[in-house]
């Protein structure tokens, strides 16, 4: 059955992680410092590579003990763990697959340039490569159905990585490939086109004439080459995930290596920019049609521009089509530590990852400066972890970004219009308490460096006039809207009044504990009289407004 979120024990799940580097779990014993890494963050799951070569080093010999080892990992750090299965693919070549694979090119047919020079990636159009990935996937599916189907430490698996061609064709010049290539393009697909009219891939149909049938250069044009690419990786895989899902029903995706989306890249070829045949934004639509056993098809985001990498979350995160948001992959930046909450406010991901967790630590095992932002951003994220599980889908979240230059923007919430105001924003004598004095000073400077730690939060309407808030470097002021006479109140021409003239009943900070929120501190006075305010370390903020 398809899944829309991560579950355990048929519980919901936000997992909030750190994928190890690429080489950390070949021996399960040297991974302490991998889950320490993403201890040190706040993070609740590990994502880490379960390599073909490492599983089956000779044909039919499966390492069960391995896959064991890595799961008893897992269990002693209190950690949940996301398998990668890289097999066929790794980032658009065959670098994972066995050597009794590799050595028999033969038997294990290679993608081929037009002048039959073989490339460092399998063909998707091969069947025997698929069955021998999909063998193998299967006895990994035994082995956690087996080992692990009662405590579900393994909340995930990842078939393939970054899948697709890397190298100089954009498809399979092979025997195999050249006859997919000649075939008709498979009716699905064109009954996805003619019923998703505004998709990319009609936009590709209609360009090409909008033949009802034909081959895929016929139907798409200069596309074609890719769509077919794309068609049979997608079939690939999902086959693999089929057999697995038979086997045992975890939560099966695949990532993807991204192309430009709007803008492009550079030339905006497969094969050169990103892996031909990969679930890019131009391919999506293809792999939505050939894909039925996936539960996400999730982008790997490393996008340094802001508009790109919100860019890239949107394009991934379509719930209605049953395909939600989950990004496992991403940088450690602060960038990044404030448009994940873009992700999960507005568009209702079902977890998030950085790579490479354990550069996030220096040579004596502490976080490093650089990877402060984004542990408290797991912070915030934890502490509001009841609310985001309950308010993910209905409306009543939504996340407050600061961006470079900005220091206030305004926002709609319910029956109240609210200002938030950032790091370089507000009156100066606005104030904090005093455990927070450092924070006050640093907030008169304004943020002008999208490199730079920025404010963000999550507020939850849980009622008309009754909140939850979690943020960093934020402060809200709310007010009723404006009369409909077209006046504009006296006091909200006065900054002193304006930031106390609408009266609260409460603000408390506390924590949810067992599901219950249980109130630490309370604010009154000059702690409550300029707006609600939060920093990371004031846990959950709660408060209601009073007309």
């Amino acid at each position: 059955m398809k899944q829309t979120q991560f579950t355990v024990k048929g519980q919901p799940f936000f997992s909030l992680g750190g994928q190890t580097h690429n080489s950390s779990s070949y021996f399960p014993d040297d991974m302490d410092i991998s889950f320490q890494s993403v201890r040190g963050l706040g993070g609740n799951t590990v994502s880490t590579p379960l390599p073909w070569d490492r599983f089956e080093p000779v044909e039919g010999q499966f390492d069960d003990a391995y896959v064991k080892a890595l799961i008893d990992q897992a269990r002693r750090h209190q950690m949940r763990l996301i398998l990668l299965w890289f097999a066929t693919w790794k980032n658009g070549t065959m670098e994972y697959t066995p050597r009794w694979v590799k050595q028999d090119p033969v038997r294990f047919a290679r993608t081929l340039q037009p002048d039959g020079t073989p490339t460092a990636v399998l063909s998707c159009h091969c069947d025997t490569n698929r069955i021998a990935d999909q063998t193998a996937f299967c006895r990994l599916m035994e082995i956690l159905r087996d080992y692990d189907g009662e405590e579900q430490t393994v909340i995930a698996v990842q078939i393939e990585n970054e899948p697709g061609i890397l190298g100089p064709v954009r498809r399979d010049f092979g025997p195999d490939g050249a006859r997919d290539f000649a075939a008709d393009v498979p009716q699905a697909l064109l009954d996805y086109a003619a019923e998703h009219p505004q998709s990319r891939l009609a936009a590709f149909w209609q360009a090409a004439g909008k033949h009802p049938g034909g081959n895929w250069t016929t139907v798409f044009g200069r596309y074609g080459a890719e769509a077919c690419s794309a068609w049979h990786t997608a079939r690939y895989i999902d086959q693999i995930a089929a057999a697995g899902r038979a086997v045992h029903d975890v939560f099966l995706y695949a990532n993807v290596w991204l192309d430009g989306a709007s803008e492009g890249d550079a030339w905006d070829l497969g094969g050169l920019e990103y892996p031909c045949g990969g679930a890019v934004s131009k391919s999506l639509d293809v792999w939505y049609a050939a894909c039925h056993s996936l539960d996400a098809i999730a982008p790997d985001i490393y996008a340094p521009d802001p508009q790109r990498h919100l860019e890239n979350q949107t394009i991934y995160a379509n719930p209605e089509q049953g395909w939600p948001l989950f990004v496992p992959e991403s940088h450690a930046a602060g960038l990044n530590a404030t448009l994940m909450f873009h992700a999960i406010g507005r568009l209702g991901a079902i977890g998030y990852h950085i790579f490479g967790s354990e550069s996030c630590l220096d040579e004596q095992g502490e976080l490093r400066e650089s990877a402060r932002p984004m542990q408290r951003s797991f912070a915030m994220i934890n502490a509001a972890m009841p609310l985001i599980l309950k308010h993910r889908s209905d409306g009543r979240m939504q996340a407050i970004l600061q961006r470079a230059g900005s220091a206030n923007r305004h926002l709609a919430c319910g029956g109240w219009k609210c200002a938030a105001y950032f790091q370089g924003g507000g009156e100066p004598w606005n104030a904090m308490d005093f455990r927070h004095h450092q924070a006050i000073e640093s907030e008169r400077v304004p943020v002008t460096d999208i490199r730079s730690e920025s404010g963000r939060a999550l507020l939850f309407q849980v009622d008309d006039n009754e909140f939850y808030l979690v943020g960093h470097r934020v402060r809200l002021q709310f007010h009723r809207p404006e009369p409909d006479d077209g006046s504009i109140p006296a006091i909200w021409l006065n900054a002193g009044m304006q930031a106390n003239s609408t009266e609260t009943l409460y603000v408390e900070e506390g924590e949810f504990v067992d599901g219950r929120f249980v109130v630490r501190r309370i604010r009154s006075g000059d702690e409550a009289r300029h707006g609600v305010w939060a920093q990371a370390d004031c846990g959950v903020i709660h408060f209601a407004l009073c007309d």
